[in-house]
C-alpha cells in the first residue's frame, strides 16, 4: 500500500518528494497510534450509529450507582438520598438507594466514577441549563456526556498503551498488540456499546500507573511520586478490588532474591516518596471515608451487604476463562496470547516477570472467586479488561519470543491466528449487539446455535439457562448445566 501511495503521488505532482524507505521511516515508530487513531474512529462511527443517548441506554445498570452521586450532591443537593421518595419537583431521575441498618440511604457502589464523570457532567449540566433539556440529571446531554468521558478515557488509555510498548517492543509487535487489545477484545464492546461501565476507565488508569510506575523507577521526580499517589488513590477508589495492581510498583524490574533485598533498602532510601504516595492515596479516598461516616456512622463500610461472599476456597477460574456464561476467553480468544506470555516472560522481559505473574494470577483468584464470576450482565468476563494494559506487556512478550525463534516463518500462521482470532472477536460483538449471545445466560448449545449468524435463531431463547442469583449468593449450584458448586 506505501509503495502504491508513492506511485500515484509521484505521478500527480511530477517529482518525487518523498520516497517508500522515508515515508516507512516515519511511519514506524507511529504505527501504534496509527492503529489506535483509526480504532478510536471506527469507535466513534459505531457510537454515533446506536445513538444511545436517545433512548437512554447510557445511564442504567452500574452507571446508575457510579453516576448518581453527582446529580444528588448538585442537582437535589442531597447526597444522603432522603428526597427521593417525597421530591415534588419538575425533574426525573433514576436512583436506587440501599437503605442500611440505620435508615439511611447510600450508593451501593464507591464514588471514584464520579470522579471521572465530574468534568463532563458539569458541562452538560451548564448546557441542560441553558436550553430546554430537562436539567435533572438524566436528559440527553447528560447521556452524552457520560459518552464522551467514555470516548476520552479511551483514547487516554490507548495513548499509554502505545507509550508502554513502545517502551519495551518494538512498532510492528507494538502495533499489534494495540489492534488486538484495542479491537480483538471487549474492550471495543464497552468502549461504544455500553459507554460508562467502570472496566474501560480502569485500564486507562491502570495502564497510565503501569507507565508512571516504570517512569518513577527511572527518575524519582515529585510529579511521578505525586501521579503514582493519585492513580492508585482513584484506581482502588474505582473498584476496590484493583487496588492488586500496587503489586506492579512493588515487583516491577525483581529478577532474582539479591533484588528483592536491594528493593527494600531502595524504598527505605526514598520513604519520604513512599509516604506521600500513601497520603495522596488516602487523600483520594478521604470524601468516601466522610461520606460513609455521615450516614452510616461508620468511616468503613461494606455497602454491598448481602453480596459480601468470596469463596476463596473454591476460585471458579476454569469457568472465569472457558465456560459460555461470559467465560473471558470464549468470547475474546485473541486475549489467550497475553496469557500465554505470562509463560515466556522468563525469556523476554524479566523486568517484568514477576510483577505480571504475580498480578494475574493474583487478579483472576480474586475476581473469580467473587460470588458471581460471570459478572452479572457482560459480554465476555468485563472484570479481566481493568488489566489489559498489563496483559498487553505479556502478549507483547509472548510476540517477541516467537519473533526471537530461529524459524522465522513461525511468525506468519502466528499473526495469521491472532488477526483470524481478532475477526471472531468482532463476529462476537456483532452477535451480541443483535441478541445472538445472551448477557448472563448463554450455554454450549445457545452459543453453536446458528453460530455463524448474526441474528440468534428460532429456537435460540429455548436454549437458554439463567443462573439462580440468590442460590449463588448462598454459593450453591447457580446452574444445573455447569458443576460450579462453591463449597
Amino acid at each position: 500500500m506505501t509503495h502504491f501511495f508513492c506511485l500515484f503521488y509521484q505521478t500527480k505532482t511530477g517529482h518525487k518528494l518523498i520516497d517508500t524507505m522515508k515515508l516507512l521511516k516515519i511511519l514506524k515508530p507511529n504505527l501504534p497510534y496509527i492503529i489506535a487513531f483509526i480504532v478510536v474512529l471506527i469507535s466513534i462511527n459505531s457510537i454515533m450509529d446506536t445513538k444511545l443517548w436517545k433512548t437512554k441506554q447510557v445511564i442504567q445498570s452500574d452507571v446508575v450507582s457510579y453516576y448518581g452521586y453527582l446529580p444528588a450532591t448538585f442537582i437535589y443537593h442531597d447526597y444522603t438520598l432522603q428526597f427521593v421518595d417525597k421530591y415534588t419537583g419538575p425533574h426525573q431521575f433514576l436512583l436506587y438507594p440501599k437503605v442500611v441498618s440505620n435508615g439511611g440511604r447510600i450508593f451501593i457502589t464507591s464514588m471514584g466514577m464520579s470522579f471521572l464523570y465530574a468534568p463532563f457532567f458539569f458541562a452538560a449540566d451548564y448546557y441542560a441549563q441553558q436550553s430546554n433539556f430537562d436539567a435533572g440529571g438524566y436528559s440527553e446531554p447528560y447521556q452524552v456526556s457520560v459518552i464522551i468521558s467514555t470516548i476520552f478515557f479511551f483514547i487516554l488509555g490507548l495513548f499509554f498503551l502505545c507509550k508502554i510498548l513502545l517502551h519495551f517492543f518494538n512498532p510492528y509487535i507494538s502495533a499489534l498488540v494495540v489492534l488486538i487489545t484495542a479491537i480483538g477484545s471487549n474492550l471495543f464492546y464497552y468502549a461504544t456499546f455500553e459507554p460508562g461501565m467502570s472496566h474501560l476507565y480502569s485500564f486507562s488508569l491502570i495502564t497510565m500507573f503501569i507507565w508512571f510506575t516504570v517512569k518513577w523507577f527511572q527518575n524519582q521526580k515529585p510529579i511521578n511520586t505525586i501521579l503514582l499517589g493519585l492513580l492508585i488513590g482513584i484506581i482502588s477508589l474505582v473498584r476496590p478490588t484493583n487496588i492488586i495492581v500496587a503489586l506492579f510498583f512493588i515487583f516491577y524490574d525483581i529478577k532474582s532474591w539479591n533484588d528483592v533485598i536491594n528493593r527494600v533498602r531502595f524504598f527505605l532510601s526514598k520513604i519520604n516518596h513512599i509516604i506521600l504516595i500513601a497520603v495522596l492515596c488516602f487523600l483520594v479516598w478521604l470524601p468516601q471515608f466522610l461520606y460513609w461516616k455521615s450516614i452510616t456512622g461508620s468511616f468503613l463500610f461494606y455497602s454491598y451487604g448481602d453480596e459480601n461472599n468470596f469463596f476463596f476456597n473454591n476460585p471458579q477460574i476454569i469457568n472465569g476463562l472457558f465456560s459460555y456464561r461470559n467465560g473471558w476467553l470464549v468470547y475474546s480468544p485473541a486475549m489467550i496470547f497475553s496469557v500465554l506470555g505470562i509463560f515466556f516472560l522468563w525469556k523476554t522481559l524479566k523486568e517484568l516477570r514477576l510483577a505480571l505473574t504475580a498480578i494475574f494470577f493474583v487478579f483472576i483468584y480474586v475476581i473469580f472467586s467473587w460470588w458471581c464470576w460471570w459478572y452479572g450482565g457482560s459480554f465476555g468476563n468485563r472484570a479481566m479488561i481493568d488489566i489489559y494494559g498489563l496483559l498487553a506487556l505479556s502478549m507483547g512478550g509472548f510476540f517477541t519470543y516467537i519473533n526471537s525463534l530461529k524459524f522465522k516463518w513461525i511468525n506468519y500462521p502466528v499473526i495469521f491466528l491472532a488477526l483470524f482470532l481478532t475477526i471472531v472477536n468482532i463476529h462476537h460483538i456483532n452477535k451480541r449487539r443483535n441478541f445472538s449471545i445472551h448477557y448472563d445466560s448463554m450455554t454450549k448449545e445457545a452459543f453453536w446455535d446458528s453460530y455463524l449468524k448474526k441474528r440468534p435463531s428460532p429456537t435460540f431463547e429455548s436454549k437458554l439457562r439463567a443462573p439462580d442469583y440468590n442460590k449463588a449468593l448462598k454459593g450453591i449450584n447457580a446452574y444445573a448445566d455447569e458443576n460450579i458448586e462453591i463449597k
